[in-house]
């Protein structure tokens, strides 16, 4: 069966040749110019073999379609979106595999606002690019011209949402690990311009990702936390393919999950703003409930992936959102995550506060969450959600039962998630509780449910 090109939570997603082609890449390009009559259209990269090659397929679908292209070439995805926003462009495509396996790539697409354009419009493109839809007439064609200035622009925007001067007072000793990817230039000289020392980790740029996998994960970052101890650095920061996700690491060398240091950057934020509502998904941690209610805060849980978080923020009008992958929004200047406003404001907390990182994570209640990501063919994530769901009716009748995204388990002692993921043909499970060995239990039981269907099957 021919692979379909269907959007997930963050794109399209697929092989490069095999599944994400560049027939199939002119044919969503050509979509898209139909779909948002035949606009000008931002068109920009990260760092994979494969984007040249989808990024011409698209530039010449877009032209197809009677739409001028804006080529702004290889830059991180936060700048594409903080750029289409603040510059008022119709919208822009990106060709990012972010943090997926190097022969893979993605493409999204994104509206007026930067944000991803909602499911409906989605399925618009989806719909129009299966039918082999018509080029416009010869005369109509669009045009390419290179636009040079969108990572830059970024940059320059960054160093303006936080107190500089104070930052570089501090002269902070930073562990950089850039993953081999698109972050090289743009972070760097961010961390630069707030006269920071910078000890770099996998800094030579690559899209074969020699270093580590472009994905964040506390496992992946022990290099870089190493770095940071034998150094004496005062933080560390990890970012994934195309930059737009970050981790922290202390200045003990610990490399914080997601949900951890979100949780920190929504307590800043409603510091600076004296409260306000936080977007994050179903998969946090319950840490940010106990910190964000001690600061004036109101939490909103969504679906997990970029367009269900901007759907959240948008109707709650929310100060900020974060995800557990590392991902920090600041709606008011960009609706998807940006690294280099979230490692500006961590900076400028540490500084004004005359604190270290370590200082302030060791006085937050401790969690212990596990995370599994287990092999399951899309055919039966259906099947498991709903194995989960009866298993809960039958065994655990005083839990609370949550199914807006998969089915999160809430018991007295400890939350279970199962989630089927959207890009990729696996199922994740999450456990969480304040004691170790009950996030065990809890994450073996969702490993036995799922274990059960794929045995079954």
């Amino acid at each position: 069966m021919a692979w379909v090109p269907e959007f997930g939570t963050s794109g399209i997603r697929g092989c490069v040749p095999e599944e994400l082609s560049p027939k199939i890449a002119w044919q969503l390009g050509l979509s898209v110019a139909i779909n948002f009559n035949h606009q000008p259209f931002l068109l920009c990269h990260d760092n994979r073999t494969s984007s040249p090659l989808l990024s011409n397929a698209i530039a010449s679908g877009l032209m197809a379609g009677g739409s001028n292209v804006l080529y702004g070439g290889e830059v991180i995805t936060p700048a594409v979106s903080f750029y289409t926003r603040q510059q008022k462009l119709s919208g822009a495509i990106l060709i990012t595999g972010s943090h997926i396996p190097a022969h893979m790539s993605g493409i999204e697409v994104l509206g007026n606002d930067g944000a991803p354009v909602d499911r409906k419009f989605e399925q618009k493109i989806e719909r129009l690019s299966q039918s082999n839809p018509a080029p416009v007439n010869w005369m109509n064609t669009g045009k390419i011209s290179t636009i040079s200035d969108v990572g830059q622009y970024w940059v320059d925007q960054v160093l303006t949402q936080g107190d500089v001067d104070l930052i570089r007072q501090r002269k902070f000793k930073v562990v950089l690990d850039a993953a081999n990817g698109t972050a090289i230039p743009w972070l760097v000289e961010v961390i630069k311009q707030l006269n920071c020392t910078i000890i770099g980790v996998n800094m030579e740029p690559s899209p074969f990702y020699p270093g580590r996998s472009p994905n964040l994960r506390v496992k992946l970052l022990s290099q870089a936390a190493k770095m940071v101890k034998e150094t004496k650095a005062d933080i560390g920061i990890a970012v994934d393919g195309d930059a737009d996700r970050a981790f922290f690491i202390d200045d003990k060398g610990r490399a914080l999950m997601g949900d951890i240091s979100g949780t920190l950057l929504a307590q800043i934020e409603l510091q600076r703003h004296k409260g306000g509502t936080i977007v994050t998904p179903i998969n946090s941690s319950n840490l940010v409930d106990d910190i964000i209610t001690e600061h004036n805060g109101r939490v909103v849980r969504s679906r997990v992936g970029p367009p269900a978080i901007v759907a959240a923020v948008k109707k709650h009008q929310a100060l900020f959102a974060f995800e557990e992958s590392g991902k920090a929004i600041y709606p008011h200047l960009n609706y998807l995550s940006d690294s280099g406003l979230a490692t500006i404001h961590l900076l400028e907390h540490l500084a004004k506060h005359e604190t270290s990182l370590s200082t302030i994570i060791d006085g937050f209640p401790q969690y212990h969450q596990l995370k599994r990501a287990i092999d399951c063919p899309n055919e039966l994530k259906e099947v498991v959600t709903n194995h989960a769901i009866r298993e809960v009716k039958e065994h655990f009748t005083d839990a609370k039962v949550i199914t807006l995204d998969g089915v999160k388990i809430i018991f007295d002692d400890g939350w279970l998630l199962l989630r089927p993921s959207g890009t990729e043909p696996v199922f994740r499970c999450f456990a969480e509780a304040q004691k170790k060995i009950r996030a065990q239990q809890l994450l073996k039981l969702g490993l036995d449910w799922i274990d059960h269907v794929l045995k079954a099957s």
